[in-house]
């Protein structure tokens, strides 16, 4: 069994993510109507792994079945530990055709599912769930919601179901078999409504990718702390070489420089831009649920800023003050963080530079 993996990024997340500010016209329903096959899937994915897994209690597993073999199987949830006596299971039939789910299509669906559950191949699933992007028929809904759904699949299994399980194959409706499909209460199917599912993916980590929710406003940028902090190190050592080479002095401490007002100044600014950059990697990680948007932007200013901070300077106060010179008008176009960003933030984003060791601001000696 293939435990579900983790869905991958949406493409054109950055065109989702500002569409809200400019005036993205598509609204959640309708969006969903037009996904395409690998969206819808992408869709259903995202809702199972950070609302069914997260939502449903005793949740222990969710597997993506579908495809070659999958035996009439999408999502799988699973409840229980393996190997337990009392494990059993969820099923997501996910369906994304182009109008809403009949009756006809629906037993197709379900004949599989029992005939290879009577073969032994597996057991039967406590809930069985239709998810569609189009909804389902008035006939169906009624007959799943009058529990007639089982009389309607034993009256028209030779029309729909018998050919549709095994390719080339008639599967007959006799026997044990018959009996075994007689036996199930077919209140265990269920159907899943698009705006249920648009409501439940709405909690979910990935809904404003998909749908543009907008994001809420950005917290005040923290405060340096009194004390440097680790993650700090990297580029605050490059600034007590910079302040090093304008007063003469061998810098180890802030205490070093304590009486050069342009360095203490230098070092105050520089620290506070730090931290503001820093919220903007706040914002992808706790807003976004991405912190890979915070390392693209610092990718794409390296690559903006490489032939300034490369190039040659009179010292190492030169080469930093040219680089935050050159952020300030770097072209960011099509980032999702761009209308976040402030001044301090691309000065500070030379100084995340620097605290890589991507950026040196004095050359060796």
């Amino acid at each position: 069994m293939k435990a579900l993996d983790k869905p991958t990024k949406w493409p054109g997340a950055n065109a989702r993510l500002l569409g809200p500010s400019h005036g993205l016209p598509v609204k959640p329903i309708d969006r969903l109507a037009l996904f395409s096959a690998d969206e819808f899937e992408r869709f259903v994915l995202e809702w199972a792994d950070d609302y069914l897994a997260q939502k449903l209690p005793g949740v222990t597993q969710v597997q993506q079945r579908g495809g070659s073999g999958d035996k009439g199987r999408d999502i799988v949830v699973w409840f229980g530990a393996p190997g337990s006596p009392d494990r059993y299971w969820h099923l997501y039939q996910c369906k994304r055709y182009s109008t809403a789910l009949g009756e006809a299509k629906a037993v197709a669906e379900i004949g599989k599912v029992l005939y290879f559950a009577w073969r032994g191949d597996f057991s039967l699933p406590k809930e069985y769930w239709f998810v569609t992007r189009k909804g389902v028929t008035n006939d169906l809904q009624d007959t799943v919601d009058h529990n007639k759904l089982g009389a309607f699949l034993i009256d028209n299994w030779d029309e729909y179901c018998a050919g549709s399980i095994i390719s080339k194959t008639k599967i007959p409706l006799e026997g044990d078999f018959l009996e075994f499909v007689k036996a199930i209460d077919f209140s265990f199917v269920r159907v899943k409504q698009p705006l249920e599912i648009l409501g439940e993916h709405a909690q979910t980590k990935y809904h404003r990718f998909v749908f543009g929710a907008p994001l809420v406003d950005r917290a005040k940028p923290a405060v340096p702390p009194s004390l440097i902090a680790e993650k700090e190190r990297g580029y605050v050592r490059q600034l007590y070489d910079v302040i090093g080479e304008l007063t003469g002095m061998y810098v180890q401490t802030e205490a070093d420089f304590d009486g050069h007002s342009k360095s203490a100044l230098l070092f105050k600014r520089s620290r506070a831009s730090f931290y503001s950059a820093e919220g903007l990697k706040e914002l992808s990680r706790d807003q976004m649920n991405d912190e890979q948007f915070f390392d693209d932007l610092l990718e794409r200013f390296e690559t903006g800023l490489y032939y300034t901070y490369s190039g040659p300077a009179a010292n190492g106060y030169e080469r930093l003050a040219a680089t935050v010179k050159a952020a300030q008008i770097q072209q960011i176009d099509g980032h999702v963080l761009k209308e976040h960003m402030s001044p301090l933030d691309r000065e500070g984003v030379c100084h995340h530079l620097a605290n890589s060791g991507t950026v040196t601001w004095c050359d060796d000696e």
